[in-house]
């Protein structure tokens, strides 16, 4: 069709991906700003509402502000909301200088901590004194009232984590000896925080004050939402047996003092369930069904679902997730409108390379709701 042919030629384009806020936050298999931007603007108008039921680190959200679209964002790992709250949040002067005042007191108080943290394996992952300057930021950023300005401080340190822990890298998990000398925490936080002050001025002054919604839940059960409520699904779902992201984000979830047992357990098609745990693509289908039907209960009638979604190996079998959700879909009340794929390998990084594999495939699919009652 001709909406998908524009969007093969955008993608052939080289194209900037990390304008405004979309650079505050590392995390594994983000969309590309320019997909859900594509698609918000071909098949919803001004004031309609977008839903991501997976909504990672906030990518369809921030477009959605920014092509004056109502948005909903749903996800169960609380980093991915905290970013998408803070990246698609508009701030005002005061609350700029509010930030800007606090970086700037940090000196004064860099030897003032009222906080301890301690989580299992706290020692093999921070050096003594990154704990002691990171306890002392996470101690002064609980002091700050305003939720919004909070939420970016948060963002802020949650960014620099890996970065001034053990940890070799975001997409290699393993202990290394860094050598972080005094003072570089603060240091990466401040610079961090300067970085994303500009942009979200930029972001401030261009978003539209269209609402945005963001909850921290499961897909599975979308009860906070009513039927036929939105206009417009844009969402990549978890690739079965790719990526952990409670483990990608587990240091972060611990010292901003998240539960990570919950994220864990809960995580649809993590390694750690169909590796560790050898569970099945059944379990994976299952769950990604019940996602998608709660998806199709809040979408309006004759409504799209755009979904990019990507092939999975389990114990060295390959699973075509473009068959998985078209046959999904039907039993939903979705028709597969069109695709189009590209060879995963071109864009896959992750904890263990060994799991890439030059037969997957990533999907962008479309479809439309034809289910009409709930």
């Amino acid at each position: 069709m001709s909406y998908l042919k524009k969007f093969i030629d955008l993608k052939k384009n080289k194209l900037i991906t990390t304008y405004l806020t979309h650079n505050f936050h590392p995390y594994p298999a983000k969309f590309i700003p320019q997909i859900p931007r594509f698609f918000i603007e071909e098949f919803t108008e001004e004031n309609e509402t977008v839903l991501d039921p997976f909504v990672g680190c906030g990518t369809t959200i921030v477009e959605s502000k920014l092509l004056n679209r109502k948005s909903i964002g749903v996800d169960l790992n609380h980093i991915a909301t905290l970013i998408s709250e803070t990246k698609s949040t508009s701030l005002n002067a005061d609350e700029i200088d509010e930030i800007l005042h606090f970086i700037e007191n940090l000196e004064r108080n860099s030897s003032i901590s009222t906080k301890t943290i301690d989580f299992p394996n706290i020692d093999h992952w921070f050096q003594q004194n990154v704990k002691e300057e990171l306890m002392m930021l996470t101690s002064s950023i609980g002091k700050v009232n305003n939720s919004k300005v909070s939420n970016f401080l948060k963002t802020g340190l949650s960014s620099i984590i890996t970065s001034v822990s053990n940890q070799e890298s975001d997409t290699r998990y393993v202990a290394k000896n860094k050598g972080i000398p005094d003072g570089k925490t603060i240091n990466l936080f401040k610079v961090k925080i300067k970085s994303m002050v500009d942009r979200i001025k930029e972001f401030s002054e261009t978003a539209s004050d269209s609402s945005s919604k963001i909850y921290n839940a499961d897909s599975t059960n979308l009860h906070f939402l009513k039927d036929n409520s939105v206009d417009l699904v844009v969402t990549s779902p978890p690739y079965a047996n790719t990526y952990d992201y409670y483990l990608y984000h587990k240091l972060r979830m611990y010292w901003l003092e998240f539960d990570v047992t919950n994220v864990k357990k809960n995580e649809i098609g993590s390694r750690d369930k169909h590796s560790s745990q050898r569970k099945e693509i059944e379990d994976f289908n299952e769950n990604i069904k019940k996602c998608f039907h709660e998806a199709v209960r809040v979408l309006k009638p004759n409504k799209h679902v755009i979904v990019m979604i990507g092939d999975s190996v389990i114990r060295k079998k390959l699973y075509d997730a473009k068959k998985m959700m078209i046959s999904m879909g039907k039993e939903i009340g979705l028709e597969f409108i069109d695709s189009t794929s590209e060879n995963l390998k071109k864009t896959t990084r992750m904890f263990n390379p060994n799991f890439t594999n030059g037969l997957k495939f990533e999907h962008v699919m479309i479809f439309k709701n034809m289910k009409n009652d709930f």
